[in-house]
């Protein structure tokens, strides 16, 4: 029963609220997660959500690299998480390091990601150990949610529910895999929330890559060492520092290095292309999306519309339906074509609340923020505010900051440093490659180099 110790240790110093952060922290501050109704509502639905999620991931044969040694181990959830740890794994591989990297299996589209990654599975063990752990300690969880907020029951119970099914995986596999480091790009979700807490009850070292845009709203950051895009990140993790439960956690504060950027973009000097990409997520509204996109074009312009990777069947239905007859108006799927070939054939990107606002910026793309329904938090990773984008609050406005931008844009080199530290220096382009690098440097049992650190206060809490 060492593993039942473990996970209970675990969740002593960071209950189903917090390893489910967003969903038990921050509900109130996101307003999708309360007004965007789901498929499944009601106690007894989610309850068959998790049992459905925990039969959909089993598989009786796990993969022979689960249950070999290696120095690192990666998770991931998403294509544009893969996009920023990427080029660190492999970088990882070239210098001889044994790399068991671990991804959603729904993103696993395209043989480059397949040869990268192993699909994520749960094993007999894992399923058993976590409806035992739902059984356990399911119905003191249904008691707190039920007096903090009962749509989290209705609602969201299934994602509560998933933190013991990934706190037996990782429990399992790290116990198998020994790595000397866990790695991951998001910090605020289930999964990642899990596999940090286990490594650190396990004793491994974790490593966090930032992979878009952090918001205050987030966890404080406790890690062993973080790859931060820029300054910005910094800043905002400080912030971050209240976000924490009040219990003891045998934790660490990370060693933090500005790394820039990490998602491969290419760049040009001159004008990109001639379209106007539109960028909307989950986020937008669909409706309201497809209007504005109907607008520019009435405009007599060529439009490029792109959606988040992880956007609902649904939304991406209804633009599908929207513009299949339109000539002005191409489709951009995120797991067809990759955000450098996007960002290659627009001139422009017009988007709300997103981080593909500073990719564009990176890629030499004029970036535009128009907000299509007033957001709860306006301007919410502060490009506006810092000079990244500017903001347009009419359709007249977005066409008039597109005419007045034809051939040359000069990007604000400042601002852009500001959210990605390696801009136009030696790293640009390179950034997994100075993750690397870092990383073989503390596998070696050496030390982060002192120029490329920032240091924060070591105490745990």
């Amino acid at each position: 029963m060492g593993w039942y110790r473990d996970i209970k240790a675990v969740l002593a110093g960071e209950p189903e609220p917090w390893l489910a952060y967003l969903y038990g922290q921050q509900l109130d501050s996101l307003p999708l997660l309360t007004k965007k109704e789901p498929r499944y509502r009601g106690f007894a639905l989610q309850v068959a959500k998790y049992a459905a999620k925990l039969l959909r991931d089993f598989r009786l044969k796990q993969r022979v690299e689960l249950k070999c040694p290696a120095k690192f181990l990666v998770y991931t959830g998403t294509a544009n998480q893969m996009s920023a740890l990427d080029q660190t794994i492999d970088s990882l591989k070239q210098r001889g390091y044994t790399v068991v990297a671990i991804g959603n299996k729904k993103f696993l589209d395209n043989e480059d990601r397949t040869k990268r990654y192993i699909p994520f599975s749960l094993s007999v063990v894992d399923v058993m150990r976590s409806v035992g752990l739902l059984a356990i300690r399911g119905p003191r969880l249904y008691k707190t949610l039920k007096s903090r907020h009962p749509v989290s029951i209705d609602w969201h119970f299934s994602t509560f529910c998933s933190v013991y099914t990934y706190l037996a995986y990782f429990h399992r596999v790290l116990r198998q895999v020994k790595p000397e480091f866990v790695i991951t790009s998001n910090d605020h979700n289930a999964p990642y929330r899990c596999m940090l807490a286990v490594a650190h009850q396990l004793g491994i070292k974790t490593v966090y890559l930032q992979h878009a845009s952090v918001s205050p709203l987030f966890p404080a950051l406790r890690v062993n060492y973080a790859f931060l895009d820029g300054q910005c990140a910094l800043d905002t993790y400080l912030r971050c520092e209240p976000n924490q439960p009040s219990t003891h956690r045998n934790v660490p504060m990370p060693e933090v290095v500005l790394s820039g950027q990490k998602k491969h973009l290419k760049r040009s000097e001159k004008q990109q292309g001639v379209e106007i990409g539109v960028a909307l997520n989950a986020l937008d509204d669909s409706e309201a999306g497809i209007a504005f996109i109907k607008a520019i074009a009435d405009e007599g312009l060529s439009v490029r519309l792109r959606w988040h990777p992880g956007q609902t069947a649904r939304d991406i239905d209804q633009y599908r339906a929207a513009f299949a007859c339109s000539e002005r108006v191409a489709l951009s799927d995120p797991k067809k074509e990759s955000i450098s070939d996007f960002m290659s054939k627009i001139g422009w990107l017009i988007a709300g609340n997103s981080s593909i606002h500073l990719e564009a910026a990176i890629a030499g793309v004029v970036p535009i923020y128009y907000e299509l329904i007033s957001p709860a938090h306006s301007d919410y990773y502060g490009y506006v505010q810092h000079g990244l984008t500017q903001q347009a609050t009419s359709v007249s406005e977005v066409m008039e900051m597109i005419q007045a931008v034809k051939e040359i844009h000069t990007p604000n080199v400042k601002a852009i440093r500001y959210y990605s530290d390696t801009y136009l220096t030696e790293w640009d382009g390179k950034e997994g490659e100075l993750v690397a690098e870092c990383l073989t440097a503390l596998a070696l049992g050496g030390e982060l180099p002192v120029d490329v650190c920032w240091f924060m206060n070591k105490t745990s809490a």
